[in-house]
């Protein structure tokens, strides 16, 4: 009789236990579906960004927005002796 009642007890707990395993596991188990789905959401944002910043650094695309917000005027080579000639007169002007 004592070993049927303590088989009976040690059989219960075990069954308590894994029911709590069980809930265990469900919880982790919808934390990583979870996790999953912000995964792969944040995969699919991080290729949209990607792709804008490939289209935003263009070259076509950077040198359409210095044109029309920089202003930059083209400029040109000059002779050494015409660099020297400049830089001497402004030393004079600043005096």
């Amino acid at each position: 009789m004592k070993k049927i009642i303590f088989f009976t007890f040690l059989f219960s707990f075990l069954l308590i236990l894994l029911t709590f395993l069980n809930y265990k596991i469900e919880v982790i188990e919808s934390k990583i579906i979870d996790t999953e789905i912000i995964n792969k959401k944040l995969e699919k944002d991080l290729v949209f960004f990607k792709s804008e910043w490939e289209y935003i650094n263009s070259p076509e695309n950077i040198s359409y927005l210095s044109k029309k917000y920089l202003h930059h005027k083209p400029t040109e080579l000059i002779e050494l002796q015409y660099f020297i000639k400049l830089l001497s007169n402004e030393r004079h002007i600043d005096e």
